[in-house]
């Protein structure tokens, strides 16, 4: 397996894997998230202009020269009067392929992700979970990460 920067070549093979995430998202929370016809463009998911900036990091994990999974991490540059000047890495999106999970694809992600933010100057590692994905919320704890807050809603009528 290789972990690299992703291109825009990338594309098809990321749409595919981001699909399946959007699916599973679709499937738990159709209050939030609604069924679309899959992309056709680099634009979608924000792909293109992510791989043009600085600030975000986009790899891609790589079995036979073929996308089986990526990550994309921003890094965040905080400084308000109230909080601690701090740069952190949150992670936007990690997603493995379905046929490949439980391979330790999205755990070298991760690690190659934090690594790289590392060596841009970030301390910590943030990112949401949904928490109908007891899946995910499992792996990330495995990797260490811990609880850090809460987001609660309410629906009304």
């Amino acid at each position: 397996m290789i972990i690299r920067k992703l291109t825009s070549a990338d594309f098809d093979a990321v749409n595919e894997i981001y699909m399946q995430l959007h699916e599973i998202h679709v499937e738990n929370r159709p209050d939030v998230y609604r069924k679309i016809a899959k992309p056709t463009t680099n634009k979608a998911w924000g792909f293109e202009a992510s791989l043009d900036d600085d600030n975000i990091i986009m790899l891609g994990a790589e079995i036979d020269s073929k996308v089986v999974g990526f990550s994309r991490v921003i890094l965040r540059n905080l400084m308000n009067s109230v909080l601690t000047p701090r740069i952190f890495a949150q992670v936007d999106e990690i997603a493995v392929d379905i046929k490949y999970r439980r391979k330790g694809i999205g755990k070298a992600l991760y690690q190659e992700s934090v690594s790289r933010a590392k060596a841009h100057g970030a301390t910590s590692v943030e990112l949401k979970v949904w928490s109908f994905n007891r899946e995910a919320i499992a792996f990330y704890q495995s990797l260490g990460m811990k609880i850090q807050n809460f987001t609660m809603e309410q629906t009304i009528n």
